[in-house]
């Protein structure tokens, strides 16, 4: 069976008014539903992946930081691109 997790949450980011740049950034994880593939609830324990205790396995939610993204400039990209 494949499971979507879908994780609800926020990103952080950090601008230097100095630089005129953003610094760093950060995903906060918040609420957690699961789901098969047609969108309809499943519980990660029944279907296996999580354990009783409501351990499972971890992926992390890596974010590229802004120094390793090429500077795009300070304007909103259009509608066009």
């Amino acid at each position: 069976m494949i499971i979507n997790k879908i994780t609800n949450g926020f990103v952080s980011q950090l601008f230097d008014t100095e630089t005129g740049k953003y610094t760093h950034q950060d995903f906060v994880a918040g609420n957690v539903d699961y789901e098969d593939q047609t969108g309809n609830p499943v519980d990660p324990v029944e279907c296996g992946m999580q354990a009783a205790d409501g351990t499972e396995p971890y992926l992390p939610f890596d974010m590229i930081q802004p120094s390793e993204i090429p500077f795009v400039g300070n304007s909103l990209m259009s509608e066009n691109s």
